[in-house]
């Protein structure tokens, strides 16, 4: 349950290394990627087949190249190697939360219909520097991260013209969340005042011309002889009641006024200090619903939720120490946590394929091809990376009644089902890789112990990849689907007779009925939870 939650799927040895290690050290090694000392950030995406960039050769990374605007190809290949590459990410990590909390900020601190692939990494990799260190200070990161700037029209906001779009979602989204109307522009936690003066706080921040930079950071300009941003508001912004009508004051380095400061002043000082308890709270929610369920009441609110915003109150909220008290509590382990949730369309993808084994192409070219191809599933099943349909993310994570049931519908649910089922017959065929691929189910089942016992195998099978066990019923179809109505000696038989000759011919047989019995299992409605 614990790797199901915490991981993009997890083999059998995965789980049988975990369960030898113990929940203190396992839940030690989901957080061990905080530090980056130990577990360095993943190499960069790289040009994977365009021989026509005149700045990247095959192999090598684009990230800090010229942007190649003008050359539509370039801008292509790009964009396709930062989405396969952050799936190979999510498939090649080990026993890690590191790409499960890089995906809850990036549907956290949403970016979509960004122009430039660099900027794409750039953001991605801000995220994952951070994705278990502190919120305050990822907050400041995506406050102007060019990416961000351009989505929320942060590089548009001026003293003389200030754009409200991305005070409002700081507030509303990223921070503090927006509480019951309480009154004309009044959301319990801020106000339209607040939004207003906020906005101001954040005037004056500019992206590079992307066509010739290759230092991509965003940029604060001062005027050579004043020193100071003419597009940053100076003066004093007076906040509402809901923040105990606090007075923002530009920083001052050596007595001057200091514009490019004010951004951290007011996250660390006014948002994360006044606002601390909503800030927490906010959080504390998020994760609770990201990681056991959605379903919040007053028991848990006050039992739950309210004694993980105060652990992120007490670790300045640095994250990992929430993370590590939710992961190991009682809660996160009771009954009706297993198997609560439809998995979204990568815990989907990801299981199935990491869980069952399945080794991707090796080569360079074709690699890449495989995850984008991966890529594109979780977009046809409604979960774009990269390509969120709006400023609050994928809707099941957020929409009331319904939430995570949004991911299963008359248009999804039969893509599901033919992506397993293209694996389980090796049918499956991607773009720019040669042949067919799938399981191999023969190989997948040898690692369980007697395999050649009909009734231990399924009751193996189910344990690993079902999050809570099924009924008699199901557990007789699986058994009927394998056998076609032979005795279970019939099983044992053809598996040893594999073992003592292995050819395709006494292979064949056994992988014709565990083709049956996987093609039953992986449609169950258990394999869509998790």
């Amino acid at each position: 349950h614990l790797l199901r939650r915490a991981c993009f799927g997890a083999s059998y040895a995965q789980i049988n290394q975990a369960v030898t290690d113990g929940l203190l050290k396992t839940v030690t090694n989901l957080l061990a990627a905080k530090d980056l000392t130990k577990v360095p950030l993943p190499s960069p995406p790289v040009n994977p087949v365009y021989a026509n960039d005149p700045d990247v050769p095959i192999g090598a990374t684009w990230v800090s190249a010229p942007s190649g605007v003008g050359d539509n190809l370039i801008q292509q290949y790009r964009q396709n190697s930062v989405r396969a590459w952050s799936f190979e990410l999510m498939y090649s990590e080990q026993i890690s939360l590191r790409e499960k909390m890089t995906l809850f900020w990036h549907n956290h601190f949403v970016t979509a219909d960004t122009p430039d692939p660099r900027l794409e990494y750039k953001y991605l990799n801000t995220i994952r520097e951070n994705a278990l260190g502190n919120f305050k200070t990822l907050t400041k990161s995506m406050t102007i991260d060019p990416a961000m700037l351009l989505y929320l029209n942060g590089n548009q906001n001026t003293s003389k013209a200030p754009n409200e779009n991305y005070a409002r979602e700081l507030l509303e989204l990223f921070t503090i969340g927006k509480g019951d109307l309480a009154g004309p522009g009044d959301y319990t936690t801020f106000t339209e005042v607040d939004v207003a003066a906020i906005a101001k706080c954040l005037t004056g921040w500019k992206i590079p011309n992307l066509r010739n930079a290759t230092n991509l950071n965003a940029v604060f300009p001062v005027a050579p002889i004043t020193g100071l941003n003419p597009d940053h508001d100076y003066n004093d912004k007076t906040l509402s009641h809901r923040f105990n009508n606090f007075v923002v004051k530009t920083p001052l380095t050596n007595n001057k006024k200091d514009g490019i400061k004010e951004y951290e002043y007011l996250i660390d000082e006014v948002i994360f200090n006044v606002k601390k308890a909503d800030a927490a709270k906010f959080l504390a929610t998020k994760l609770y619903r990201y990681f056991v369920y959605y379903k919040i009441d007053s028991n848990i609110e006050s039992e739950i939720i309210n004694g993980l915003a105060q652990r992120l109150i007490a670790d300045n909220f640095e994250v990992a120490g929430t993370l590590s008290l939710l992961l190991s509590s009682e809660h996160f382990y009771s009954d009706t946590a297993f198997g609560a949730m439809v998995q979204s369309p990568l815990e989907f993808i990801f299981h199935n394929i990491k869980s069952i084994g399945f080794n991707p192409p090796t080569t360079l070219s074709e690699k890449y091809a495989y995850f984008l191809d991966m890529w594109r599933n979780g977009l046809n099943f409604q979960q774009g990376y990269l390509e969120h349909p709006s400023v609050a993310g994928w809707s099941a994570y957020y929409q009331e009644p319904s939430f995570h049931e949004i991911w299963i519908s008359s248009a999804t649910l039969p893509l599901r089902m033919s992506l397993t089922q293209n694996y389980v017959n090796k049918t499956a065929r991607v773009r720019n890789v040669t042949g067919t691929i799938g399981f191999d189910l023969v190989a997948y089942i040898q690692k369980f112990q007697e395999p050649s016992d009909i009734n231990k195998l399924i009751d193996s099978i189910v344990q690993h990849l079902l999050p809570r066990p099924i009924q008699q019923n199901q557990i007789d179809a699986l058994k009927e689907a394998l056998l076609q109505g032979n005795p279970d000696y019939e099983w044992k038989v053809e598996y040893e007779a594999y073992v003592a000759r292995p050819s395709n011919t006494t292979r064949m047989v056994i992988d014709t009925r565990l083709k049956r019995l996987f093609n039953l299992l992986l449609a169950m409605p258990e394999n869509y939870l998790i």
